[in-house]
């Protein structure tokens, strides 16, 4: 594997941590103002939706990063299941 695609999948995985973490950020601090939110009378459909995407995204890509570079490093297929 050339050096340029494993610095794009590099590039991929930080954006995939740096989502992961927004994402946890935006569950805690839709935890901590729920009751604020619901007594404005504002909804947290939008930011729900964002969640629903952004954990399975970005979780899924950092699996597959992980997998990819143990495959990488040792020259072994590494399946799962």
């Amino acid at each position: 594997m050339s050096i340029g695609v494993m610095f794009a999948l590099a590039g991929l995985a930080a954006a995939a941590l740096v989502l992961l973490i927004v994402a946890i950020g935006v569950t805690i601090w839709l935890c901590r103002n729920r009751e604020q939110r619901r007594a404005d009378g504002k909804t947290t459909v939008g930011w729900v939706v964002f969640l629903i995407i952004a954990y399975p995204l970005s979780a899924s890509y950092l699996v597959f990063f992980v997998l990819l570079m143990i495959s990488a490093f040792t020259g072994e297929s590494v399946t799962v299941g």
